[in-house]
């Protein structure tokens, strides 16, 4: 009798008891890649069905958002990229950000217990330090999506002890609870998410996703500051609107919206 599995996603593993119909159905496998999102776009541009999952235990050149390195030692981490082909306009693509951060805080909560907070745009939180983090890339005409590359990083067994750089901006599983944590149930439970949330942008219901996301926001309540290319604004966060754009509310009772940029806490 098998009494245990090695520490790997391999996808006989993946596939064994996972209750999907489509997310995770076509596995591609790699010890070690540039960039899960890179083999997902060559796949993506090459045909691959929708639902493809591409895994590796090492990135070499992990990108997270804006080009910055994702730093993950070999086999500790969930580092996969997921080919879908939405059929939706491109100015639809940031919800899909959306998508994979809620799935993946509903996920670490199905799993450990905890609760992960979402830091706009594609940050996921725990004790307030990055735990996780969505990078979306696509192809598109001017009028249609061909396909959304949707790039997954969740810190599960990292032991950032060793990495100084990272402190008091970088957490895992591991950290919080004290317990390594099965990052091949971790994924199960993640593909499932994705499927079901995927179900109900398909079905127009983007709402009610955003509706999960504002009880998991960051800042919410509070007065934050976004910088973008543009600019700083500030105003209170009032949440996320339906085009996947925040709300801010100035004191004199003015609302603004950003489109882009990063977000931080701002003393008012």
């Amino acid at each position: 009798r098998i009494v245990s599995y090695p520490d790997k996603l391999l996808p006989i593993l993946v596939k064994k008891g996972l209750r999907t119909s489509l997310m995770g159905r076509h596995i591609y496998y790699q010890q070690t890649l540039d960039s899960t999102n890179s083999l997902a776009k060559s796949l993506a541009e090459e045909g691959a069905p929708e639902g493809s999952l591409i895994i590796a235990e090492e990135q070499v050149s992990g990108r997270g958002r804006c080009g910055r390195q994702w730093i993950s030692p070999k086999g500790v981490n969930i580092l996969a990229s997921i080919i879908l082909r939405p059929n939706i306009l491109p100015h639809q693509v940031p919800q899909f950000a959306i998508l994979g951060a809620v799935s993946v805080a509903e996920s670490i909560g199905k799993l450990t217990g905890l609760k992960a907070e979402l830091r706009w745009p594609n940050e996921i939180l725990l004790s307030n330090k990055r735990v996780g983090g969505i990078l979306t890339e696509f192809g598109a005409e001017l009028d249609r999506v061909d396909f959304i590359i949707l790039g997954i990083g969740i810190n599960v067994n990292f032991d950032l002890s060793g990495f100084p750089e990272l402190a008091g901006e970088a957490t895992s599983l591991l950290m919080e609870t004290g317990a390594k944590a099965s990052r091949l149930k971790l994924l199960q439970i993640l593909l499932e998410q994705i499927e079901a949330n995927y179900r109900l942008l398909t079905e127009s219901k983007f709402h009610q996703l955003r509706e999960r996301w504002n009880d998991l926001c960051w800042g919410m309540g509070k007065w934050v500051q976004i910088a973008s290319v543009e600019g700083k604004q500030g105003g209170i966060l009032k949440g996320m609107d339906n085009s996947g754009c925040l709300i801010l509310a100035k004191v004199n009772g003015e609302r603004r919206i950003a489109m882009s940029g990063g977000i931080s806490l701002k003393a008012g």
